[in-house]
């Protein structure tokens, strides 16, 4: 009986190595636990370090486009400056612009910033369009070979096409050319040419080509040649004038020059605006004095002309009325200057604005930006006239088809003195409004844009990209 106890008893109790097996099972459910928390643990962590992260690119993406708006502030002031940024600490801001560089390509300021914060840096760059009077001459329609002009310096812009275009420079005045249609260059240019169509090639071409379309080469490119480049061309203003409505008012539609400067002068405020609700013309008065005798031209540019000019033509004001002051002259019809005029010394600057049309006469002399949301045109036949600073005009006044007044004469853009007319002018002249009579000579002036450059419309600035870049460059 006994016995029989005693092995019930032992079956009842589990055996030692029974009782001992829960142990390994704890000991990995614990060990599970623990990894799973480690694992849980870290990525919180790792979520916190992203976040942190996030956060320090945001701020050094915020701080490189900074840097963009610091160098533009700077440009719009100047926009001859080039000195770009270094290092750069904003006070209450974690981090820093490391620095902003600045380029001029022919048709754009290009500006890469670059930042920093903490570790994590960011780079900007942006393309801005270079105002239009930081070029010596910029037309919304075409240049061809109608036009005479010399550029002596200073970068050239059509919207429309540049036909039969034939530069010749000096080694050192090196120009750049951009047309937003078709480009045909004869000659040698020593800077780079730039189509937004295509760029035909039958010269030389010392610098880049650069086409959205097809370069046809008849002739030689040293620089790099680039097509079918996507290509954005500034806008042309519509009303350039609007924003200096609300200067002193101009009540008559003529004054001399010496009532002109009498009204800067009066004005309390840099610059000076003056404002004509209409058309608005400019004589010498008794500045150069005017004298009606009979202006019997015989219309020679070499040629056979008789042209029997008989008007009762002023002498207009061929010796420069040195003007001023910082003056901003608008009108919103068109603006005639029958006179020559130029800045006194270093620090005068007058920039004329007009609503429609801008008409000069020959053998005048003018020193300033000259801005015309119409058509640019120059009267007397034979008499060179110059400019020197800007121009910026929707049209460059065209030949009169029905007139031999410039017919055969050199119609070259050049760079040089020597562009002497060899055409035949028969002196028929047809009264076009719209014309450029004689040669027309611009030089461009980066002292008086940079003086007129903080006053001018901002609308001129135009940003044509923006976008994150790689951090090497």
């Amino acid at each position: 009986m006994f016995k029989n106890e005693t092995n019930r008893a032992r079956k009842l109790l589990p055996p030692l190595s029974r009782r001992g097996s829960a142990l390994p099972v704890v000991m990995l459910v614990i060990l599970v636990l623990s990894l799973l928390g480690a694992g849980l643990l870290s990525l919180t962590q790792g979520e916190g370090r992203g976040a942190a992260n996030d956060v320090q690119i945001n701020q050094a993406t915020y701080l490189a486009e900074a840097g963009i708006n610091l160098a533009l502030a700077n440009l719009r002031r100047d926009p001859g400056w080039r000195d770009g940024l270094g290092q750069t600490p904003l006070t209450g801001v974690q981090g820093y612009i490391q620095g902003v560089n600045i380029s001029q390509q022919v048709l754009s300021y290009r500006l890469r910033s670059l930042a920093r914060v903490g570790e994590v840096q960011r780079a900007v760059e942006v393309d801005l369009a270079r105002p239009l009077y930081t070029f010596a001459l910029a037309t919304a329609g075409d240049l061809d070979k109608h036009d005479q002009l010399i550029i002596n310096g200073g970068d050239i812009l059509a919207l429309g096409n540049i036909n039969n275009l034939r530069v010749i420079f000096n080694e050192d005045n090196i120009i750049n050319v951009a047309a937003g249609g078709n480009l045909a260059v004869n000659g040698t240019l020593q800077g780079s040419a730039v189509a937004g169509g295509d760029l035909y090639v039958n010269g030389t071409i010392k610098g880049d080509a650069t086409a959205g379309g097809v370069i046809y080469n008849n002739g030689k490119i040293y620089g790099n040649k680039y097509e079918g480049v996507s290509l954005t061309f500034p806008s042309f203003p519509g009303h350039p004038e609007a924003p200096y409505a609300s200067g002193a008012l101009l009540e008559q539609d003529t004054y001399t020059v010496a009532a002109i400067q009498a009204m800067v002068n009066d004005t309390d405020r840099t610059p000076a605006i003056l404002y004509r609700q209409g058309d608005l013309t400019i004589t010498a008065g008794d500045a150069d004095g005017n004298s009606n005798g009979n202006d019997n031209g015989n219309g020679n540019g070499n040629g056979n002309g008789n042209g029997n000019g008989n008007g009762n033509g002023n002498n207009h004001g061929t010796t420069p009325y040195s003007y001023n002051g910082i003056a901003i002259i608008a009108a919103s019809g068109s603006i005639t200057l029958d006179t020559s005029l130029l800045p006194a010394t270093g620090g005068n600057a007058w920039a004329f604005i007009a609503g429609g049309d801008l008409n000069i006469s020959g053998g005048t002399n003018l020193g300033g930006v000259f801005i015309a949301a119409g058509t640019f045109s120059k009267g007397d036949r034979g008499k060179e006239s110059t400019i020197n600073g800007s121009l910026v005009t929707r049209y460059i006044g065209a030949s009169d088809k029905n007139s031999n007044d410039t017919s055969g004469s050199n119609r070259e853009i050049q760079g040089n003195k020597h562009n002497n007319g060899n055409g035949q002018e028969n002196g028929k002249d047809k009264g076009n409004d719209h014309e450029i009579k004689g040669k027309l000579r611009i030089s461009y002036n980066q002292d008086l844009v940079r003086f007129l450059a903080p006053y001018l419309s901002k609308d001129n600035w135009q940003i044509l990209s923006w976008q994150e870049a790689s951090l090497a460059q």
